[in-house]
C-alpha cells in the first residue's frame, strides 16, 4: 500500500464500547492535552465530524482539552483566488500584508466554525481568535540564509511567551479554548504563526501532560511513502539518531525538531496520528504506539 492510497477517504467504523483510555497518554486525575487539528482534516467533512466526536469523547470523560487548528490549505485555495502566489521558505509562509489578511480571515472563518460544531453537540468551547483575545504574545521572526543573509519573511511571527491566564481559566472553568495560530505584539501587530509552533508552545507553557498532533500521514515513517514503515515509539535520544542519520526529513524534520524541544520543557508525551484513520484521536489517545508515533521523555 503507497502512502497516496492509505490517505484515501476515511473508513467510518462504529465501536461497541469506547477504548479504554487510562493508558496510553492517559494521567491520573484530570490529565490536560493540547490537540491540534491540521488544515487538510479540517476541510475533509467526514474526517473534521469524527474528530469532534472524538474529542467531545474525550472531555466526556474528564480530559481538558486545548484545541489548537491549522489551515494553511484554505489559505493557499483563498490566495490563488485572488491569484496571488503563495511562496514559502524553509516551510514557512512568506506574509505580506495582503497576505497576512486573507490568512486572518480564513483562519477567523475556521475558528468560527470549529467553535460552532462543538457548542452544537452540547459542548463547552470558547473562541480564542481576535487581537483583544490572543494568548500567542509574538514578535517578528528574523531569519538567515546559509550564507547568513538576512531572509525578509515579512509579518511571520515567532512566539516570544504565552498568556497562559486566560486559557488556564478557562480550560479549568470546564471549557475547551478554540486557538487560531496568529499572535500579536505589545503593540497590536499580528502575525501569521505556523501551527505546530502554536500548539508546543501552548502545551510547554500550560504544563500539558500530552500533545497530540492530527496530520495526514501514519506517523513519523522510515520510507515516506510506505505507511508500513511506521516507527511506534521515539525518546529524544533515538529521534536525535533519526534526525543524524536522515531518517527523518521533509515536512516531518521541523516537527519532530520542535518535538524535542517541548518534551526537554516538560511535556511528557507527543502523539503523532493520522487524522485520517477511523476515530483516529480515540484509537490513538488509547494505544498512540498502535495508531501513530509517540514521542516520551523517557525511554
Amino acid at each position: 500500500m503507497t502512502l497516496g492510497t492509505f490517505k484515501g477517504a476515511i473508513i467510518q467504523e462504529n465501536f461497541g464500547t469506547l477504548p479504554d483510555i487510562s493508558g496510553g497518554l492517559g494521567t491520573d486525575g484530570d490529565p490536560l492535552v493540547v490537540i491540534k487539528f491540521g488544515g487538510n482534516a479540517i476541510l475533509n467533512e467526514n474526517v473534521l465530524e469524527q474528530l469532534v466526536e472524538d474529542t467531545i469523547s474525550l472531555i466526556d470523560r474528564g480530559v481538558k482539552v486545548v484545541l489548537v487548528h491549522g489551515g494553511g490549505t484554505a489559505v493557499n485555495d483563498a490566495l490563488s483566488a485572488i491569484g496571488k502566489t503563495t511562496q514559502k521558505i524553509a516551510g514557512l509562509r512568506v506574509t505580506d500584508s495582503e497576505t497576512l489578511s486573507v490568512a486572518v480571515k480564513v483562519f477567523s472563518e475556521i475558528n468560527e466554525k470549529l467553535t460552532q460544531k462543538f457548542v452544537e453537540r452540547g459542548a463547552q468551547a470558547l473562541s480564542f481568535c481576535s487581537q483583544s483575545v490572543n494568548p500567542l504574545i509574538s514578535k517578528k521572526m528574523e531569519m538567515l540564509d546559509a550564507e547568513g543573509n538576512a531572509v525578509d519573511l515579512g509579518w511571520v511571527g515567532e512566539i516570544v511567551d504565552v498568556d497562559v491566564t486566560p486559557l488556564d481559566r478557562w480550560v479549568w472553568a470546564g471549557w475547551m479554548p478554540v486557538v487560531s495560530p496568529f499572535g500579536k505584539d505589545a503593540s497590536g501587530q499580528l502575525y501569521n504563526i505556523n501551527a505546530d509552533h502554536a500548539a508546543l508552545a501552548i502545551a510547554t507553557h500550560l504544563n500539558a501532560d500530552a500533545l497530540i498532533f492530527l496530520t495526514d500521514v501514519p506517523g513519523v515513517l522510515r520510507d515516506v511513502q510506505d505507511p508500513s514503515s511506521r516507527i511506534s515509539h521515539l525518546t529524544p535520544k533515538q529521534a536525535q539518531v533519526c534526525l543524524e542519520e536522515g531518517t527523518i526529513s521533509g515536512g516531518m524534520l521541523p516537527k519532530i525538531k520542535s518535538c524535542l524541544v517541548c518534551l526537554d520543557k516538560g511535556v511528557e508525551k507527543i502523539a503523532i496520528l493520522n487524522s485520517f484513520s477511523p476515530h483516529a484521536l480515540l484509537n490513538g489517545y488509547s494505544a498512540p504506539e498502535k495508531y501513530g508515533t509517540l514521542l516520551t521523555r523517557a525511554g
